[in-house]
């Protein structure tokens, strides 16, 4: 059996058992008000000096609640103006498949969040995880780190989860540096539940035969995470250390 599949197989059979005792969330659900911390990096233009009269107009119709063209949507979102980019990315979500890419959903609903339009953080992360990491522009790369990390940093528990799934090998973000892991681990202790520690853990764990390094950085998050006041994230964390006990020891 590998080592995901201990892993899954763990994870279930405790939460299954925990939400029916105790009503425990699965997975561990995050403080929704975190989740909504809004953060603005890149404010809406104040004026329209540089518009042409056709994108004036078309700002005006927009905030009129009046159609505006998609070619004048991405005109005016890559101008800056964040509910251009909003309007968009969930005009391409409404459409479907056939006209959607997430690399265009992920990248327009990036623009509309770092303008502090924090409700079109779902949609943006759930686009990114259908990027591939070789394929993705760089520049949209470089836009999405733009957006994420402040606003994980500023304590939006979304966003530092998604800044944990796409940093590693072969992730959208590349390895997990030193710095990005001390700012993770940082923000983690002012959150205070040991959730990140076992996220961060359960993302090692994932990958197959583990150096020793990154056997003793997962034991170092599980060990974090044993101490949360939260049943289901505690129990987990043991029960995952038993899990790699005998899986590394029997590869010895």
């Amino acid at each position: 059996m590998t080592m995901i599949l201990r892993l899954f197989l763990c994870l279930w059979v405790f939460c299954a058992t925990a939400a029916v005792a105790q009503n425990i969330p699965l997975p561990f659900a995050d403080d929704t008000k975190a989740s909504r911390i809004t953060v603005t990096i890149t404010p809406d233009p104040l004026s329209m000096k540089g518009l042409s009269p056709s994108l004036v107009a078309a700002r005006q119709q927009m905030h009129a609640h009046q159609p505006v063209s998609d070619a004048n949507l991405i005109k005016l979102s890559e101008a800056g103006y964040g509910l251009a980019a909003q309007t968009y990315a969930r005009r391409l979500i409404s459409a479907g498949a056939t006209v959607n890419t997430p690399s265009d959903v992920a990248y327009y609903s990036a623009i509309a969040v770092g303008t502090g339009r924090v409700w079109t953080l779902p949609d943006m992360i759930k686009a990114m995880k259908r990027l591939d990491p070789a394929l993705e522009p760089r520049d949209r790369l470089r836009k999405y780190i733009q957006v994420l990390y402040p606003y994980a940093w500023a304590g939006n528990t979304l966003a530092l989860d998604a800044v944990i799934e796409f940093n590693g090998k072969g992730r959208l973000f590349g390895e997990l540096s030193d710095s990005t892991r001390e700012k993770i681990l940082e923000q983690s202790q002012r959150n205070g539940d040991g959730r990140v520690e076992l996220r961060l853990a359960v993302a090692l764990l994932e990958q197959v035969n583990l150096t020793k390094e990154q056997q003793d950085w997962a034991r170092s998050y599980l060990q974090r995470a044993q101490t949360s006041s939260h049943l289901g994230i505690m129990t987990s964390a043991q029960n995952l250390v038993a899990l790699m006990d005998k899986t590394y020891a029997a590869n010895e």
